[in-house]
Order: C-alpha cells, then sequence, then structure tokens
C-alpha cells in the first residue's frame, strides 16, 4: 500500500486524533491518556503502536512508563494534515473536552511521575460526579 495512503487511513481515526492532539499539548503516557479520554488501556495502546509505526510518535522509556511525543520530523503530508488540524482547532475548539480534561488531571491529580489505575478511576469518578 501507498505510504500516503496508509498514512491517511490512519488519520481517519477519531481516538487517534485525539491522542495526537493531546500529544501536540504535552509529553504523555498511556495511564494519562486513559484518564482524559476514557478510553481503555487495549485501545489507547493500539492507536498509540500504529501512530508509531506511521512515524507521527516517538517514545522513550523511563521506569516503568512509557512516553510518548509527536515526533520532530513527521512526514511531509502528516505535518500538513497535523498543521491545518491543529489551526482548525484554535477556531472551533476541535477536542477542547479532552484540552480541558488534561489540564484538570495534571493539575489537581497527577502526583509526580506516577500514574497508576486507581489514579485513572479516581479521575473518572470525579469527572461523572461533576458533570
Amino acid at each position: 500500500m501507498n505510504e500516503d495512503v496508509r498514512l491517511l487511513k490512519t488519520l481517519a481515526d477519531e481516538t487517534r486524533l485525539r491522542i495526537l492532539m493531546l500529544l501536540r499539548e504535552k509529553e504523555l503516557f498511556v495511564c494519562q491518556l486513559m484518564a482524559v479520554t476514557g478510553l481503555s488501556q487495549s485501545l489507547v495502546s493500539r492507536s498509540l503502536a500504529l501512530l508509531e509505526r506511521e512515524g507521527l510518535l516517538e517514545s522513550r522509556r523511563q521506569g516503568k512508563h512509557v512516553f510518548y511525543r509527536l515526533k520532530q520530523d513527521l512526514p511531509a503530508l502528516g505535518r500538513a494534515i497535523l498543521e491545518s488540524l491543529f489551526g482548525q482547532r484554535k477556531k472551533k475548539v476541535l477536542f477542547a473536552d479532552d484540552r480541558d480534561n488534561l489540564e484538570l488531571f495534571c493539575k489537581r491529580f497527577q502526583r509526580g511521575s506516577s500514574c497508576d489505575m486507581s489514579m485513572v478511576r479516581e479521575f473518572v469518578a470525579f469527572k461523572n460526579q461533576n458533570q
């Protein structure tokens, strides 16, 4: 399959776009992405693996966590599409809930660089009580 077609297919998924938008803000690991998006660990992990395989993300291990961030040297087509989406996000507040959840999670629930399922459950319960 053509590389550009494969990249377009990768970007044609709301979950992966949500993750990319969050990683535009800061470097994150799976637990943080789960808490902020409300998605399962398996879905987040599969999405991250696919995005990394397509050259959109890079990762680094720190202790038991693998941190993900946008690659600096994105493929040209990927860079153009993501820059367009990031620009639209500013105008239309694309995925604003995720961005707000990330800010809340980092300020109120994140304890250093550790994160576990109890923290994710605590955050999800807090969000459900305060909707």
